[in-house]
């Protein structure tokens, strides 16, 4: 070439740089298809060719540009770099692999491609093979921050919780202003149950960016979990505005315990999930027995698993076939004992989601129960998709999904009653009674518990309450003072909390003209069987609202304590509710603030009253239908097999009533 031809590809080359960082791709790929005519044999061009139309969403000319730099220099990083991003943003994992493994022959100390790899990796749920890779991105990079964000994030959901904040410190050290390591900091603290620390990274979070996706919802929970209720409505109203603009504002979870609206818990669920087209599976007509399939990471110790763990014994092993999923990383004895009632039993927490579909489909799986809704450890992404041929929503979530793929939800005309219905995206199975099940067999410990042995007044009457501390909102602590002040020598005893929030609550009665010494906080008890004995030390026991009472209210029953529940406008707020209808004590039910403190005050001036009301819960516990776990388990299993005859004549679904 002259100079003069060099001056004008120099030119040339130029106006595509220009053209291209200005997106006006159509135009930068004009110009470098006249400099590819001039320099046919040069693969930086054809790469480069690659990129402009992978940036105009044509893909496939994109890839075959690559291939051609590729046949120029095979041992050309880029273009296999760049067709593993290709691959990787369509979904396609597994040549997107075969491409950043060549790149890395080609160049095996790029930390770039060990951080993509890490991604798909994440993508697939394969997080320790995922945690590799990032580990090797920074072997080669020590200063590329978003590496350190993904191995806290990898080991947050790995439960290495504190190695996790080690990681999200650094990310933040290598990059000002870090809002998404500010924000996973604020959400591992809160995991940790460090509320202050918590509180503290999300609102500097806040001040980076106040309107980060979720950012708002989160830095709510931390608040309630501490009763710091300064701005409260402001703040909720904030968050309300925006759940009807259809931000991504709050996790769905969160809007149970602060609304009592069953239209704003539908509007965050479709708001947080990119909901896949509702699409089929037919059942598997060779299946000799119902393939029962269970999904949770709660087998262990925990709420759910104590509430659901007789059924699992009790079902009709000669109808159904069980099958327990479990995404949880924890062992213990609870889980010993869940395990040996299923017929098979997968441990699947390191297993991707494609990969799981796939082995729930393989093993011919015809109802899929998810037990975990939008709670932590959840893999919703499999019901979204689709995994089986009905999806059922029970028990862990107490609200509407919004999955167009989620069938079913287990309800009752309690907890789901009409006014609400159409909030619901998924068809209703309405249980008799409550659809809360129940261990029948669940003992109390025989330690008589007196109220001088947990730190209560001798004298005192004790209103109780259980329920986690952002169950409890300034509405509902305003009642609690009004009762209070209302019977004399009256106590309050709450869950045992950190210190942070006992100041809150204490300042926050003085203000209101309550004495602070007279609320009390009960130690956390290490076996169940004392947890439920200490519950009878109390009197009575005052639900929150808009969340209720759910397994605490079946302890505090069992216990022979009465609970003053108020009837709601949510699942959520109507569990408690659920529980009273199905015991017959339907005069503990308040129909809103006024008669919420009427009851409660009326039990706490009336002995007598409080006595018979005791005996009566006494009387039926026996006798009514809530602790009958074999009679739940035949209303469950009818539920189940209503709704696999309805799939299998191939009639749509539809809502389920078990008489």
């Amino acid at each position: 070439l002259g100079l003069l031809n060099i001056l004008d590809l120099m030119s040339s080359k130029n106006k595509v740089l220009t053209e291209f960082k200005n997106n006006n791709f159509k135009l930068a790929l004009k110009y470098l298809e006249e400099i590819i005519k001039v320099e046919p044999n040069d693969e930086n061009n054809y790469n480069f060719k690659g990129i402009i139309l992978q940036s105009m969403n044509r893909s496939e000319e994109a890839r075959q540009s690559w291939f051609e730099a590729l046949k120029i220099n095979p041992k050309y990083f880029d273009p296999y770099f760049n067709l593993g991003n290709s691959f990787m943003n369509e979904g396609n994992f597994k040549l997107a692999k075969e491409n950043y493994e060549k790149a890395i022959t080609n160049d095996p100390n790029n930390f770039n491609v060990y951080f993509n790899l890490g991604h798909l990796h994440r993508a697939s749920n394969e997080n320790k093979i995922a945690l590799k890779y990032f580990e090797e991105s920074i072997k080669y990079n020590q200063n590329f921050a978003p590496a350190f964000y993904n191995i806290g994030s990898i080991l947050n959901k790995l439960d290495r919780k504190k190695e996790a904040i080690n990681y999200f410190e650094k990310a933040i050290e290598r990059k000002n202003n870090y809002i998404e390591a500010y924000y996973a900091l604020g959400i591992n603290y809160r995991e940790l149950k460090y509320f202050e620390k918590s509180k503290k990274y999300l609102l500097e979070a806040l001040k980076i960016n106040p309107n980060f996706e979720y950012l708002k919802g989160a830095l709510t929970l931390v608040r309630n979990n501490l009763c710091d209720w300064q701005d409260y409505e402001v703040n909720l109203n904030n968050i309300k505005n925006d759940i009807n603009n259809k931000k991504k504002v709050i996790t769905p979870w969160i809007t149970l315990s602060i609304f009592n609206s069953s239209d704003l818990q539908k509007k965050s669920a479709l708001a947080f999930v990119d909901n896949v087209e509702k699409n089929s599976i037919p059942v598997y007509k060779n299946n000799k027995k119902i393939n029962l399939g269970y999904f949770s990471a709660n087998f262990s110790e925990h709420a759910v698993s104590n509430q659901i763990s007789e059924v699992f014994k009790l079902h009709n092993k000669n109808k159904f076939k069980l099958f327990g999923f479990y995404f949880g990383n924890k062992s213990d004895e609870k889980l010993k004992e869940i395990k040996s009632s299923f017929d098979e039993f997968l441990e699947v927490s390191q297993i991707g989601t494609q990969e799981l579909i796939q082995t729930v489909k393989n093993l011919k799986i015809d109802i899929a129960v998810d037990l975990m809704g939008y709670t932590n450890s959840n893999r919703f992404s499999i019901f979204n998709k689709r995994c089986a041929p009905i999806q059922v929503s029970y028990l862990g979530y107490a609200g509407t999904t919004g999955l167009n793929n989620m069938d079913y939800i287990i309800g009752d005309k309690h907890i789901i009653h009409n006014d609400y219905k159409n909030f619901f995206t998924e068809k209703i199975i309405y249980m008799p009674n409550s659809f809360m099940p129940n261990n029948s067999k669940q003992t109390i410990s025989d330690t008589n518990y007196k109220k001088s042995d947990v730190g209560l007044p001798k004298d005192s009457f004790v209103y109780c309450c259980f329920n986690k501390h952002y169950k409890i909102t300034p509405q509902i602590f305003d009642l609690w003072i009004d009762i209070l002040n209302s019977v004399n020598k009256s106590v309050l005893w709450l869950n045992s909390t950190e210190e942070e929030t006992k100041k809150n609550l204490f300042n926050y009665a003085e203000k209101k003209g309550l004495d602070p010494n007279r609320i009390y906080f009960t130690e956390r008890s290490k076996k169940y069987e004392d947890y439920l004995a200490k519950h009878k030390v109390a009197d009575v026991f005052l639900d929150t609202s808009p969340y209720s009472a759910h397994s605490t209210g079946c302890a505090s029953l069992l216990a022979n304590v009465p609970i003053v529940t108020i009837f709601g406008n949510t699942f959520a707020s109507n569990v408690s509710t659920s529980l009273l209808k199905s015991m017959k004590l339907e005069e503990l039910i308040a129909k809103n603030n006024t008669d919420y403190k009427k009851i409660a005050i009326e039990l706490g001036k009336n002995n007598e009253k409080l006595r018979n009301l005791k005996k009566k819960i006494n009387q039926n516990i026996l006798s009514k239908s809530l602790f009958n776990s074999k009679l739940y388990t035949g209303n469950l299993e009818e539920a189940f097999t209503k709704i696999y005859n309805l799939k299998l004549n191939k009639k749509n679904s539809e809502d389920i009533f078990i008489n």
